[in-house]
C-alpha cells in the first residue's frame, strides 16, 4: 500500500525521520496530513479507531516521535490541551486562534517571508529556536451563540 496525499508522501516522511513504517504509524501520520486544524490525541483517536487497534499511550509515544523526527509539532491550547500538526513545507510556521470559550484551535494565515525577516533581522541578545504565536478571544460560533442567548433573554424580560 502506499499512502500518500497530494502534499506529503507517508513512506518517505517516516523515512527521512528515521522512523520505520509500521501500520500505526502509518494511520497516524494519515490523520495529521489529512487535518485542516491541529488535532489532539482524542482526535486522532476518533479519526483512526475502528480502521485498526490503537490505545492513548501509543498514540503518545507516535507522536513524541513524530516530534524528535521533526515531522509534527506542538500547539498549544488556552485550555492546556496538547494539539499537534503537521511540521512540513506545505504547512509553514503560522499562528493559531484559541477559542476561550469552546476550546477549538484554528490555523490562521502564515507570515509572509518579509514580515518573519523583519522579525528575526533585528539585533537580539538570543538565540531563536522556535516560533509559537497563539492569539485567544472567541470565535465566530460562540459569539453567534452568546449573542443568540442574549437576544432570546432580553425578548423574555420584555414582552
Amino acid at each position: 500500500m502506499s499512502a500518500q496525499t497530494s502534499h506529503c508522501d507517508v513512506t518517505e516522511t517516516l523515512r527521512q525521520a528515521g522512523l520505520a513504517r509500521t501500520t500505526q504509524r502509518v494511520a497516524v501520520l494519515e490523520r495529521l496530513i489529512a487535518a485542516a486544524s491541529p488535532l489532539s490525541v482524542r482526535d486522532i483517536l476518533e479519526g483512526i479507531r475502528g480502521t485498526l487497534r490503537i490505545n492513548k499511550v501509543t498514540v503518545y509515544r507516535i507522536l513524541a516521535s513524530f516530534k524528535q523526527g521533526g515531522i509534527v509539532r506542538d500547539v498549544g491550547s488556552c485550555q492546556g490541551i496538547g494539539y499537534f500538526e503537521m511540521a512540513c513545507l506545505h504547512n509553514p510556521i503560522h499562528p493559531h486562534f484559541n477559542c476561550r470559550r469552546c476550546g477549538t484551535v484554528l490555523c490562521m494565515s502564515p507570515l509572509t517571508l518579509s514580515q518573519a525577516w523583519d522579525f528575526f533581522a533585528r539585533p537580539s541578545d538570543f538565540s531563536i529556536e522556535a516560533v509559537d504565536i497563539q492569539i485567544t478571544g472567541v470565535c465566530s460560533r460562540c459569539r453567534e451563540t452568546n449573542n443568540s442567548n442574549t437576544v432570546a433573554i432580553s425578548r423574555e424580560k420584555n414582552p
